[in-house]
């Protein structure tokens, strides 16, 4: 009776070793796959940021000066005064989701950085749009041959229709994309570029995460208790 207590004692002691040893194995795995899922999700963020940037890239001004403060609306383009000058929108979706991201603890100073550029976006589409609903509420207003038919009578709210469409792209051009001498931090231009500059560093140092150090203490543990419990296996069966 004895002998068959003891043997069954060793073979619980056998089982609750390796048990401790396999769920230490299942644990590191656990984590080694958060840490390489987790890498896979950071990689995707950091691609769709650079679609981002890449599509709105022609209208940041970036590779040249921008939209100098200098410039005066007496000396814009002709076409800033001409109703159907249209700017179509680009996507900027990443850009705008990235604070909401599950993994903003890992995206560092990149975080703050793209929310200063999804504000500057947000309000140069906002004036934008409200520059588009000033046009097509008024479709008539415009053109040579309103003014043949009303003659000089229609010659003053054309002038003013056009000063206004001016000001609407002087406003989105010089103040809300600007460029190098722009004394605002958040147009587009310098936003696009302080989010470029930390995007482009965080993809060369983005690596998969490594287990802790003290994980080592573990696998030592674990291993033990495996050998230990083969051991005591050993052992009963010698008996």
């Amino acid at each position: 009776m004895n002998k068959l207590v003891d043997a069954s004692t060793i073979l619980a002691a056998a089982a609750g070793l390796w048990a401790l040893s396999l769920a230490w194995l299942t644990y590191v795995m656990s984590v080694r796959q958060h840490n390489h899922d987790e890498f896979v999700a950071l990689k995707s963020i950091v691609e769709g940021l650079r679609v981002d940037l890449d599509l709105m890239r022609p209208w940041t001004g970036d590779g040249g000066p921008g939209y100098s403060k200098t410039l005066k609306p007496d000396n814009a383009p002709e076409d800033w005064s001409m109703p159907w000058r249209l700017i179509w929108k680009f996507n900027f979706e990443s850009v705008s989701t990235l604070s909401s991201s599950p993994y903003v603890y890992r995206l560092g100073d990149i975080v703050g950085a793209f929310a200063r550029l999804a504000f500057s976006i947000s309000r140069l589409f906002q004036l934008y749009d409200e520059y588009r609903t000033y046009v097509n509420n008024r479709p008539t207003i415009d053109g040579d041959l309103v003014n043949e038919q009303v003659g000089m009578l229609g010659r003053a709210p054309n002038l003013i229709f056009r000063r206004v469409i001016l000001n609407f792209n002087f406003e989105m051009h010089v103040r809300l994309i600007g460029g190098q001498d722009s004394d605002d931090p958040a147009c587009l231009y310098k936003a696009y570029q302080s989010a470029s500059a930390p995007l482009s560093n965080f993809s060369t140092e983005l690596k998969e995460a490594q287990l802790p150090s003290w994980f080592l203490v573990g696998h030592v543990i674990g291993l033990a208790c495996a050998v230990s419990g083969t051991l005591l296996l050993l052992t009963l069966l010698r008996c």
